[in-house]
């Protein structure tokens, strides 16, 4: 992975790194390495020495090498060399961008999107006529503002063969374009594909397309798909038009929870309050809590959620921690959150422990994550974001873990993000054998170093 020419020449002319950069330049990565620890020894505070060294390790795919040399190179400088960081990730998205793979592809243009790195811009920008249309309309959707012939190919992608290309356009396009697109948001509502039926309907009720009310109706009455029922019903609660209380009648006895769930929103759109206090003591925890909660009832929340946290159901207990602050408020709701602490399922006292460090319980949260950070990539991201560098230690040594799988290992990369931090361990996984993990990693990096 060799950086610009120009960027190591300026690195040189301030440093003692001459000879590695030239070792380095002519291909001789080993050479270079050598070269920049034996600097190393007289100049232990040269940045770029440290830089040269970090660059030829990843040259030669050595991630351990890598992990190391930028774990002392952070220490020794006390901080993170941004400069670096981004310029190791655009290099390893540049490759990824030309890669064969569509996965690959993808994860890169969407970070080069989010990181804003607009010296890749035009590499994107190639990329609208890749053969594969997911790709295509990736690229089309990051450029939508920047290449003019962008909007062109995402309408296009509105009708691919590839279903998942037309919801990634859709996504994009409400996004990035919105109310304008009403005509294309509303017809997609209509598209063979659920995917693309739930993001157009999601789209529309955000947006407030008022002319799309019959179309969103129909799909709450007769879609096969219970996430578009739902999305359905959400977004018709939003545009609050045509006859709420007919909709609300029809997502209330939905066999679906999901939609029965939606069904609330559009209960209060509809102004039939009478309903909620019947739903408040609906034999589904969850929903009987969110009609309580509509009703600003604390006394009938409780009685819900007390039924929430005996079921035999996991999801529903996490339910209960995730809704108990919001539906008892802070004392009650804590309590409950505490109460769920001791759960038998790991879920169940993860999402326990999230509530309380929102409510500012750091300490008890803190104890949950870490006794099972070391396994859970997500409860070490959230000891993490608590400011506790044990979640960092376990984050990094998960990602650079070859006993995970490469999804794992990429699930790892990607968990920096909540943490908010980069560590040595993700700097070493831009040399991981699996290409899925270099760039997950590569996104992090972009991202974390902005």
């Amino acid at each position: 992975m060799r950086a610009s020419w120009f960027v190591i020449l300026l690195t040189a002319c301030a440093s003692h790194n001459g000879r590695a950069v030239s070792l380095y330049e002519s291909g001789d990565y080993a050479g270079a390495a050598h070269a920049a620890d034996e600097g190393l020894k007289a100049h232990p505070g040269d940045d770029g020495l440290w830089q040269m060294r970090i660059r030829a390790a990843l040259a030669l795919g050595d991630a351990d090498a890598v992990t190391r040399a930028y774990g002392d190179y952070a220490r020794q400088r006390d901080g993170d060399d941004r400069d670096l960081l981004r310029d190791l990730a655009i290099a390893t998205l540049g490759q990824a961008l030309a890669s064969p793979s569509a996965k690959l592809k993808i994860v890169a243009i969407e970070a080069v999107e989010a990181a804003e790195l607009q010296s890749l811009a035009d590499q994107v920008g190639e990329r609208m006529g890749d053969d594969d249309d997911r790709v295509a309309a990736t690229a089309a959707v990051a450029v939508l503002h920047g290449f003019p012939q962008a909007p062109q190919v995402a309408s296009q992608m509105l009708h691919s063969e590839n279903a998942e290309a037309r919801r990634i356009a859709i996504d994009g396009i409400g996004k990035k374009v919105g109310a304008l697109a009403a005509v294309d948001l509303a017809k997609a509502i209509g598209d063979s594909d659920p995917r693309v039926r739930r993001a157009a309907a999601r789209w529309v009720g955000q947006l407030k397309i008022k002319d799309a009310a019959d179309v969103l109706a129909r799909r709450l009455r007769s879609d096969p798909d219970e996430a578009v029922r739902a999305a359905a019903a959400t977004a018709l609660a939003r545009l609050a038009t045509g006859d709420l209380a007919a909709d609300a009648k029809q997502a209330l006895a939905d066999k679906a929870l999901a939609v029965r769930l939606a069904a609330i929103d559009l209960v209060v759109a509809a102004k039939q309050t009478q309903l909620l206090a019947g739903l408040a003591e609906d034999p589904d925890p969850m929903l009987a809590t969110e009609a309580a909660i509509a009703l600003k009832r604390s006394d009938l929340a409780a009685r819900a959620l007390a039924r929430a946290a005996a079921s035999d159901s996991w999801t529903t207990r996490a339910g209960a921690a995730n809704t108990a602050i919001r539906a008892l408020g802070e004392t009650d709701g804590v309590a409950l959150a505490v109460k769920l602490l001791a759960d038998k399922e790991l879920e169940v006292r993860l999402a326990a422990a999230r509530a309380l460090a929102h409510s500012g319980r750091q300490d008890d949260a803190k104890r949950v994550f870490e006794a099972v950070s070391d396994q859970n990539v997500s409860a070490a991201a959230d000891l993490a974001d608590l400011g506790d560098a044990r979640g960092l230690v376990a984050l990094g040594a998960a990602v650079r873990d070859m006993k995970r799988g490469p999804d794992q290992r990429a699930q790892a990369a990607s968990a920096h993000r909540l943490a908010h931090r980069v560590t040595p361990g993700l700097v070493g996984a831009l040399a991981d054998p699996n290409g899925v993990v270099r760039v997950e990693a590569a996104s992090a990096i972009a991202v974390l170093a902005r």
